[in-house]
């Protein structure tokens, strides 16, 4: 029970963290601050991070569950072996994170921004990251390569939006993930026909 608890308040140290930096920005975050959000006092966040690194470790663990259970949610939704589910997940999330991204997208671009040099800190996304990559690797040679274009143009669909720099035409947009889509039928079909 007392670990629940603990739990808790450490989640709500960075729950408060997070509003801090969609509010303020990165660059404003302090213990005090997230004791006055959090309403607890410092020693108590203190007590759960002893120290600024420590709740930006955290926080980039927080990231990495955040991009798993995205693309987790968005998998689900299609049928089929788990290589099979990948992109069109990976298509569905985008599009959910463009309508509504719930804060992520400059808490994310703030934590990766500040902290890009620091291979320790961003380990937990790294992780995923490897993961992901791994997967498209776990498909057949024969369309590797696709998976591989398709992943990398909606990683920079959700980069240019993160930065706010998204500035193409909604058709055009909406074009380019039509492809996308028809491209990651087509990696699925090719899958099932042949073996490696």
């Amino acid at each position: 029970m007392e670990g629940n608890h603990a739990n808790d308040k450490s989640t709500k140290n960075t729950d408060a963290a997070k509003t801090v930096i969609q509010l303020d920005g990165l660059e404003r975050l302090t213990m005090d601050r997230v004791a006055r959000i959090s309403g607890m006092s410092k020693g108590a966040v203190m007590y759960h991070f002893k120290t600024k690194r420590s709740l930006l470790a955290a926080l980039l663990e927080d990231y990495a569950r955040h991009l798993r259970r995205g693309l987790e949610k968005h998998e689900v939704l299609y049928k089929g072996i788990v290589r099979n589910t990948f992109l069109p997940g990976f298509i569905r999330w985008f599009r959910s994170f463009q309508k509504d991204n719930h804060g992520w997208a400059k808490i994310g671009i703030s934590l990766l921004s500040l902290h890009h040099q620091d291979p320790e800190l961003l380990k937990p996304v790294r992780d995923w990251y490897a993961g992901v990559y791994a997967r498209v690797h776990s498909m057949p040679m024969r369309v590797r390569a696709r998976a591989m274009l398709c992943l990398m143009a909606l990683e920079g669909f959700f980069y240019t939006h993160k930065f706010g720099l998204d500035t193409m035409r909604e058709e055009d947009r909406q074009l380019v993930l039509l492809r996308l889509k028809s491209l990651a039928k087509e990696i699925r079909q090719k899958t099932f026909l042949k073996k490696n």
